[in-house]
């Protein structure tokens, strides 16, 4: 049987290899600095944004006060009947 080939653990990598992943991590860190400014700048609408959530909350509540009202109005008469 014939010896298989082993990697040589010290052996270093190539120096092109090296330049390539160099140019790599440096190209990558650009990227998600323009993606970060893309992704995490403020938005020009939030104080819109808040204020349409705030009024969507506010007819929610409004509605649920009105359910309630309604069917206590029509529990109380049943209770009174009986």
């Amino acid at each position: 049987m014939g010896a298989s080939p082993t990697p040589n653990a010290s052996a270093q990598p190539a120096p092109e290899f090296l330049a390539w992943a160099s140019g790599h991590q440096r190209d990558r860190r650009r990227h998600d600095a323009e993606l970060a400014q893309i992704t995490e700048h403020p938005d020009p609408h939030d104080q819109q944004d808040a204020v349409g959530q705030q009024q969507a909350w506010a007819r929610r509540r409004n509605r649920e006060q009105q359910l309630h009202t309604s069917a206590m109005a029509q529990i109380r008469p049943a209770d009174q009947a009986s």
